[in-house]
């Protein structure tokens, strides 16, 4: 399956498969070319590739095809409530239905949320007392607000809160938050005709008994007698951020545990080099300058597994100020020269002399050159070369409109390039998380790229890889300009 450059606009095949409602992505010609597993699940297709070459107007009965022709989506996401959508073996199954209509580049594609407004269930007969009852034994808690004020709650909503439903009517669902939270949750519930796709957020629940849960919050909108109902889901995922903290703390242990006696190791065979490396025999000098390289690779796991677990806790703060990227990477090729000399590599760089400086924290941004030279370092062949470059990115261009990216300001992108074995397409979209490597025997344990990850989101930017097997891999990051203006 092939996105272009449209797969740059969405989160990735993981974050979009995890999402309740139904998407599908089409290109200029109508033609289905993604759809997600919450889509072909409500459809009762056993795969998603099952939609892939279907026109998107075939999932609708003609009349609402028709309708959905005649309102013709533009650049604005429109709503197309009340509809119906077809199931496999051509069920007709009510859904509210988002269109939208989206340029990049030159090439037009569409874009199609669709959440049901009865389950499937109901249409093969269930009755409105088994529909409540589903609801009612719903492993989410699940609220529907009306006019501002929550209308219905499921059990699980009250499980979760501590408050019976009449509290709750009374309360509103914003003041069911902490203080962080309380703002995004009252702007969406006072201005409801604004949710116009379905929204994800990760709040703080506060109990009757004042007691703090995590919680994911999802918030589904839909059409009601001409008014816009919010149909929200929580979800508690309060075991699994202890779980998370519990792993982080542990690992920040062990790793500062680590650290003392590897230092008394590193300075003993210092020490031995001096004194008696000069009378060691050329196969014995080779063996301690092997376990010297090999205690300086364990060090750097080690700062890996703190920095990764201090990112992790949310204690990496960062000291923003302009940095020049030339110098940054002239920095870090100097601290890389001796395995850049070792392997006879050479160092192509491609830097504008009237490149802004960036907006970012020096050391953190050394690390990011340090570990993503170092991974091309490692898989580049003795003798071959490494493309560095450098520019200011265009104010329209894709990668612009992502998440996380700032808007109204100005961007550089950088590029590393090497010429190694290349990285299979199934594991472009892993290799950014922690602990994963392409090849489970390789060097390292995983966390230079994750690092990497986590230092240019902190920065407002984003980072990605492309590779053609046989030929290399490219990794490129965004990061925002000095002189913000676009």
């Amino acid at each position: 399956m092939k996105i272009s450059t449209f797969e740059e606009l969405i989160a990735g095949h993981e974050f979009v498969n995890g999402l309740q409602e139904g998407i599908w992505i089409a290109d200029s010609h109508g033609s289905i070319v993604f759809a997600n597993l919450s889509l072909a699940r409500s459809l009762a297709y056993d795969d998603p590739d099952a939609l892939v070459g279907k026109q998107w107007r075939e999932l609708f009965p003609e009349n609402e095809a028709a309708r959905l022709t005649a309102t013709k989506p533009t650049d604005d996401i429109c709503i197309v409530s009340d509809s119906t959508i077809l199931g496999r073996d051509n069920q007709e199954l009510p859904a509210s239905v988002t269109v939208a209509r989206k340029k990049v580049d030159t090439t037009t594609w569409y874009f199609g949320s669709v959440v049901l407004t009865a389950s499937p269930g109901a249409q093969a007969g269930l009755s409105d007392t088994a529909s409540h009852q589903v609801m009612e034994n719903a492993v989410d808690g699940i609220c529907i607000i009306e006019h501002g004020r929550i209308s219905y709650v499921n059990r699980r909503f009250e499980e979760l809160t501590g408050y019976t439903k009449n509290q709750l009517g009374r309360l509103g669902l914003d003041k069911l938050v902490i203080a962080r939270d309380r703002d995004t949750v009252a702007q969406i519930i006072s201005e409801p005709r604004d949710v116009l796709t379905p929204v994800h957020h990760e709040v703080r629940l506060t109990t009757r008994s004042g007691h703090e849960t995590d919680c994911e919050l999802r918030v589904v909108p839909t059409i009601s007698d001409s008014h816009t109902v919010l149909l929200c889901f929580l979800r508690d995922i309060s075991e699994l951020r202890r779980a998370e903290r519990a792993r982080t703390d542990f690992i920040a242990m062990v790793s500062h545990e680590l650290r003392t006696p590897l230092a008394t190791i590193k300075e003993a065979m210092s020490l031995l080099s001096d004194t008696a490396g000069t009378e060691l025999k050329g196969r014995q000098r080779r063996y301690l300058v092997i376990a010297q390289e090999e205690m300086d690779r364990l060090n750097r796991m080690i700062s890996n597994l703190i920095e990764a677990s201090r990112m992790e806790s949310g204690k990496a703060t960062l000291r923003l100020e302009p940095v020049n990227l030339e110098q940054l990477l002239s920095q870090s090729l100097e601290s890389l020269s001796l395995f850049i000399n070792r392997k006879s590599l050479r160092v192509d760089k491609h830097i504008p002399a009237k490149l802004p400086p960036v907006l970012g924290d020096h050391d953190r941004l050394l690390q990011v050159f340090n570990n993503l030279l170092d991974n091309s370092i490692k898989y580049t062949p003795t003798g071959s070369s490494i493309s560095i470059s450098a520019r200011l990115l265009d104010p329209n261009a894709p990668v612009l409109s992502e998440n996380n990216v700032l808007p109204n300001t100005s961007y550089v992108q950088v590029t590393i390039t090497d010429t190694g074995p290349g990285i299979p397409a199934e594991f472009l979209d892993r290799i950014f998380g922690k602990f994963e490597r392409v090849d489970p025997h390789g060097p390292g344990i995983g966390l230079g790229l994750a690092i990497v990850r986590s230092i240019i989101r902190m920065h407002h930017g984003k980072v990605w890889a492309h590779s053609t097997l046989g030929e290399g891999t490219s990794f490129s990051f965004v990061l925002p300009a000095k002189n913000n203006n676009p």
